[in-house]
């Protein structure tokens, strides 16, 4: 009988650190699914700027832009919803001078109707997106430790565009 008490808690205990391996790995797969998608949002921005010369208004105008440039606004891995928070164009220091080539040479559609913003929200050109969720990562991206703080950005001061986190830099002695 004490054997099989035994064996039982072993079992149990084996039990709990499968589930506990099994759901770190989750949470690295969702995290590497969040820094995916934040990405195509980011390409989706890019692509709408270059064929309308201006920044969308709404994370929906990518979706709804004729031709478009995402199929729909994937979900927030984090949240499991299409909850994104926004990133305005100069919250990440980003400045336009001019409006491009692609401005000149196309014309720029009247933004989709959405619906209007609450009082006191932001609003304006989007140039980005980060969750809404602001838990600890397991990993660090960009330096950072927290979803919310995961910033996916275009930049278009850059030669490819989007904001691709690197290694900090150190200080030469």
């Amino acid at each position: 009988m004490v054997a099989v008490v035994v064996m039982m808690a072993v079992m149990a205990i084996l039990l709990t650190v499968a589930v506990e391996s099994v759901s770190f790995q989750q949470r690295r797969e969702k995290e590497e699914e969040l820094i995916f998608r934040g990405n195509q949002i980011v390409e989706g921005i890019r692509l709408f700027r270059a064929r309308n010369g201006r920044f969308p208004l709404a994370l929906v105008e990518l979706a709804k832009a004729k031709p478009r440039v995402l199929r729909k606004v994937w979900a927030d891995p984090m949240t499991g919803t299409p909850d994104w928070e926004p990133v305005f164009l100069g919250e990440e220091g980003q400045t336009v001078a001019g409006g491009g080539v692609a401005a000149q040479e196309t014309p720029t559609p009247a933004p989709v109707q959405t619906p209007k913003p609450q009082q006191g929200a932001k609003t304006g050109p989007i140039i980005g997106v980060h969750s809404s969720r602001c838990d600890e990562a397991i990993k660090l991206y960009d330096g950072r430790s927290k979803y919310c703080e995961w910033k996916f950005y275009f930049d278009p001061n850059k030669q490819g565009g989007a904001h691709q986190p690197g290694p900090v830099p150190t200080p030469s002695p």
